[in-house]
């Protein structure tokens, strides 16, 4: 007996009376052959075309038996066996089939399309998948109401059959087909940008189509517009003696009229069957109206139980993405792109593997964002997503007033302050990385701590360690692999690194200045490739005896000195000032802490080190000789008054400069800097307030 669907679903959507049934083959090949994103787009498009509110395809799950096929060398007569099946069950329900092809493509320029499922692409045609026949043959069968192709492969309009499979076999032109490719048959395919593209049109819909999507010029049109690497088309037959309903890849969600909450993201479907799996009576839930109305027939008994509580809480963080991904495509749908979403992605803290998806879609990310949330976040404090919207305001609008709708969306749900404050954040978001030489108060440095920054924002945190005993080049290959674990983020976010803080403890600063240190592999100065200030780590780990809040407290009231314009350069200590440890220490008790930067221009015969902490503990902010002495003191001190106000910049093209032979007085001094941005990194620090998301264990996973 057929097996057919009834004429309303769960959802309230209408239905179509006949099955409708659905083949994706996502054929991947082995080794450098390999399609990176293929699995992800199958599946991807496979819920899409099974999700009972879009293709309302019958989804019988992946597998040989299944409506989907996934793997490495499939082999043809696994694709063959699938497929047969798929058409009679089609042709037993008198219902259309849509097959869809991901993987390599052989042929084109002027043959006809190999699909590869052998595994390798270097494989004779013989172990392939002939395509135009293939789709003939299925066309031509008796029973399915027609047959909608989708080919992703390259050359994929190559498997567009004949005239005479089309006019002259054995349904004599009485055949109704659709035919959807990703390339002209003389052209590559990238990326499986046609799969990924279809199912997030097929997710999001189009305003201006209507009830239903198809493969017509519309469709086509809106694909070109979104796809630049490659030119997909499609071709479509219809010599069907008698009128039917016409063939649809699924139903248009932004149809006038349609009542629909839109479809779940990935992320948010594996979610669901997870959760679903430990209960009874949820077979065939896939959306999110199926859910709150199963939830909304449980006897009141069944409410208590965790398992179920548990669902509910999880229909609840499907209505806050539902609602934020409504108010951001309503907002800033028209500028969202595929590279917007990773730069906002990184800024807000994700994970490389969800940064560098194919094709990341708006709804895919904003579930992210809150169903990863912290175990330990506080209820309804939705932290990663507001990160997540402010960064795509400020890469839309950087500076400009929030939209409206997006202000009365963080208003109702109560993230307007966190939101505001990511924000002022964000502001000038120039990539910053911070490299912390961490001693723990011992004599070796033990690890070093990265943390990246866009503009005073930390959006992610790492520690590499640092084996004691093992000389400046354990610390050197720890700093380096800070700089590589970096650059994988920046790569990502389409930036590059220029600004490099290195923190160090006293005793380091002794040694030569961190610009110097060969760091990037093990060979190069790291101040020749980037700008390297140096900053003390006491606002980190402050000496013994002093408190942390004290040092924040001289930071601050520095900085306050620093903005003065009645100060125009630092302080200078004579030889006689630096006469002992005990002179030193009675001259500092009579200046109030943090009320200027301390110059040293002559450096004392002994107890510099001891000399040196007093002073860092006194104001974090210090000028003193790169060499032991300096040839002319007096310029020195002149040329320091000259370009204060753009120190540090200044010190640091004084440095790259002399390294190309250029002389300076400016590049004869060394200086552990402090200002704004290391003040509010440190105070951050101390609240430890700075928490990257993939360092947390998401709720789903406590």
């Amino acid at each position: 007996m057929a097996d057919r669907q009834g004429s309303c679903g769960v959802t309230g959507t209408v239905t179509p009376v006949v099955s409708r049934h659905v083949l994706v083959v996502g054929a991947q090949c082995r080794g450098a052959e390999q399609l990176p994103g293929l699995e992800d787009a199958a599946r991807r498009l496979h819920r899409a075309l099974v999700d009972p509110d879009l293709g309302a395809c019958r989804d019988r799950s992946e597998g040989e038996a299944g409506s989907l096929l996934v793997g490495t060398a499939l082999g043809k007569t696994a694709v063959e066996k699938a497929l047969a099946t798929a058409v009679g069950r089609a042709k037993d329900d008198g219902g259309p089939l849509i097959l869809a092809l991901l993987g390599h493509g052989m042929g084109g320029y002027g043959g006809p399309l190999y699909f590869v499922t052998s595994g390798s692409a270097q494989d004779g045609a013989i172990h392939q998948l002939h395509v135009p026949s293939t789709i003939g043959t299925a066309t031509n069968e008796t029973g399915p109401s027609g047959l909608i192709a989708v080919i992703d492969t390259c050359h994929a309009a190559a498997a567009l059959p004949d005239a005479q499979s089309a006019t002259a076999g054995l349904q004599q032109g009485g055949l109704r087909l659709s035919l959807l490719f990703a390339a002209s048959a003389h052209l590559p395919a990238w990326d499986m940008n046609l799969s990924v593209q279809l199912a997030e049109l097929l997710e999001n819909g189009l305003p201006t189509a209507g009830d239903f999507l198809a493969v017509d010029e519309q469709l086509i049109k809106e694909l070109r517009s979104r796809i630049h690497t490659q030119e997909p088309g499609g071709f479509m037959f219809d010599g069907a003696a008698m009128a039917g309903e016409s063939l649809w890849l699924a139903h248009n969600v932004r149809a006038a009229g349609r009542r629909s909450t839109g479809p779940l993201g990935l992320l948010a479907c594996e979610r669901l069957h997870k959760l679903l799996s430990r209960l009874h009576g949820t077979q065939g839930i896939n959306s999110q109206d199926q859910l709150k109305d199963w939830l909304g027939g449980l006897e009141p008994e069944r409410l208590g139980h965790p398992a179920v509580q548990r669902v509910m809480e999880f229909q609840r963080d499907l209505d806050v993405c539902a609602v934020a991904v409504t108010v951001l495509e309503e907002t800033i749908g028209d500028a969202v792109t595929d590279d917007l979403l990773r730069k906002a992605a990184v800024r807000a803290g994700f994970p490389l593997k969800v940064v560098h998806q194919p094709c990341p879609s708006l709804r895919d990310m904003v579930e992210y964002a809150v169903l990863c949330q912290s175990a330990v976040a506080p209820a309804g404090h939705c932290r990663t997503l507001v990160h997540f919207v402010a960064a795509l305001a400020h890469l839309i609008s950087p500076g400009e007033v929030l939209p409206q709708q997006l202000a009365v969306w963080a208003t109702k749900s109560g993230v307007s302050s966190a939101l505001n404050s990511r924000l002022i954040e964000l502001r000038a978001a120039t990539p910053r990385l911070v490299l912390v030489a961490a001693d723990d108060g011992g004599e070796d440095v033990v690890r070093v701590e990265a943390s990246l920054l866009f503009g005073s924002a930390v959006v992610h945190t790492a520690e590499f360690p640092c084996e004691p005993g093992q000389g400046p080049g354990a610390l050197g290959a720890a700093l380096e692999e800070g700089r590589l674990w970096a650059l994988s983020w920046l790569t990502a976010a389409g930036e590059r690194l220029v600004a490099v803080d290195v923190s160090v403890p006293t005793y380091l600063l002794l040694d030569s200045p961190p610009e110097e240190w060969k760091v990037v592999r093990g060979r190069r100065m790291l101040g020749v490739d980037y700008d390297v200030t140096t900053r003390w780590s006491g606002l980190l780990t402050p000496p013994s005896g002093v408190l942390l809040d004290e040092m924040l407290d001289v930071g601050s009231r520095l900085l306050a000195s620093l903005q003065s314009k009645a100060r125009c350069g630092p302080s200078w200590l004579g030889l006689g000032d630096l006469s002992s440890v005990e002179r030193l220490q009675e001259l500092l008790g009579h200046r109030r802490a943090g009320d200027c930067v301390w110059g040293v221009d002559v450096l004392p015969e002994k107890d510099f080190d001891l000399m040196l902490e007093e002073l860092l503990i006194h104001t974090p902010a210090l000028i003193w000789p790169r060499r032991e002495n300096v040839c002319d003191a007096r310029a020195l001190q002149d040329e320091v008054a000259q370009h204060w106000d753009s120190l540090p910049e200044k010190l640091l093209r004084a440095f790259q400069e002399q390294l190309k032979g250029v002389p300076g007085h400016l590049a004869d001094i060394r200086t552990t800097w402090h200002d704004s941005h290391w003040q509010d990194f440190c105070q951050r620090r101390a609240g430890r307030a700075v928490v990257a998301p993939q360092d947390v264990t998401p709720k789903e996973q406590a």
